[in-house]
C-alpha cells in the first residue's frame, strides 16, 4: 500500500558475555576457547517525513513490524577454538609473539534469506547470531618493551567464511589489526590506550550480496587491568569510534556507539 514518506528509526543495545579458556598443553602451546552468549535489544519507531493519516500511520507500523520490529534476541554465539603458539625473546630480549589458528563452530542461530521474505512481504529477520559454517581464524600479537613501565603491543586478527551455509548464506570475511601503548603505574594497575581498525567485507544470499554488509571502522579504547589477588585480575575499558565507513551506499548499517568492556580473569 502507498504511504507518504516517513523513515524507520532503529537502534540496537548489544550486549555480549563471553566465557574464554587457556589451557597450556605443551611448552609455547595453548588451546584457547570462547564461548561468547549476546542479547541485542532493538528498539525501532516511525519518524514521519510528510503528514499521515491514522490508517496510514498504521500501515507505516505494520511494515516497520515486518522489517525489524521492536525485540530482544538472546542465544549463543559462534564458538572460537585456536592453537596458540608463544615465543619470548623473537627480535630482542623480553618481546613476545603469540600466533594463533583455529576455527569457528556454528552454534549461532542463523535465518532464512531475509530479502525473499520481505520482498513477498513476510516476516523476517536480519539479524544473526553466527554464520552457520565452520570459518578459519588467524590472530597475530606482538609486544615489545620500551622501558620497565611502558609497553607497546600490537595485533591482527581475521576470519574468513569459505562457502555458504545450509540456508544459502555466506559471511563476511572480517580483519582487526590495532596498536596498543600500556603504562605499569604500580603493582596492582596497568592502564592502556589502544587505536584498532576493523574490516568487514560483503556478505552473500545464494551468490547476491548483501546490501547490508560491508564496513569500515577505527575506534579509540582507554582502560586499565587491576591485580585483584593471587592470579586475578579486573579490566575496564570504553572504546569510542572515530570513523565508519559502509562499503555499499543501497544498505541500511548501524552507526556505532561507545562500548564498554568489562573483564574478569583467573589463572591457576
Amino acid at each position: 500500500m502507498a504511504v507518504p514518506e516517513h523513515r524507520h528509526d532503529v537502534s540496537l543495545d548489544f550486549t555480549r558475555i563471553e566465557l574464554g579458556v587457556q589451557y597450556t598443553f605443551a611448552d609455547n602451546w595453548d588451546l584457547w576457547t570462547r564461548v561468547p552468549y549476546d542479547i541485542k535489544t532493538r528498539t525501532a519507531s516511525i519518524e514521519l517525513v510528510d503528514p499521515a493519516s491514522a490508517s496510514e500511520q498504521a500501515d507505516m507500523r505494520r511494515n516497520l513490524e515486518l522489517h525489524h520490529g521492536s525485540e530482544t534476541l538472546q542465544g549463543l554465539s559462534d564458538i572460537h577454538l585456536l592453537v596458540a603458539h608463544n615465543q619470548t625473546d623473537v627480535f630482542v630480549k623480553g618481546d613476545l609473539a603469540t600466533l594463533a589458528f583455529g576455527t569457528s563452530l556454528p552454534t549461532g542461530k542463523t535465518e532464512d534469506d531475509p530479502f525473499v521474505a520481505g520482498n513477498a512481504g513476510l516476516p523476517h529477520e536480519h539479524i544473526q547470531f553466527g554464520t552457520g559454517t565452520l570459518d578459519p581464524l588467524l590472530e597475530l600479537y606482538y609486544s615489545y618493551p620500551l622501558t620497565p613501565e611502558f609497553r607497546v603491543s600490537t595485533f591482527g586478527l581475521g576470519r574468513l567464511p569459505l562457502y555458504e551455509n545450509r540456508r544459502g548464506y555466506r559471511g563476511s570475511a572480517e580483519a582487526t589489526a590495532g596498536v596498543v601503548l600500556s603504562h605499569t603505574t604500580t603493582d596492582w594497575l596497568t592502564i592502556h590506550t589502544s587505536l584498532t581498525g576493523f574490516y568487514q567485507g560483503h556478505a552473500d544470499w545464494n551468490g547476491d550480496r548483501d546490501i547490508n554488509s560491508g564496513l569500515v571502522s577505527t575506534n579509540w579504547m582507554l582502560g586499565g587491568e587491576f591485580h585483584i589477588g593471587k592470579g586475578a585480575h579486573a579490566g575496564l575499558n570504553v572504546s569510542f569510534p572515530i570513523s565508519q565507513q559502509t562499503l555499499s551506499s543501497e544498505g541500511d548499517t548501524f552507526e556505532q556507539g561507545p562500548v564498554l568492556l568489562f573483564t574478569t580473569s583467573y589463572s591457576f
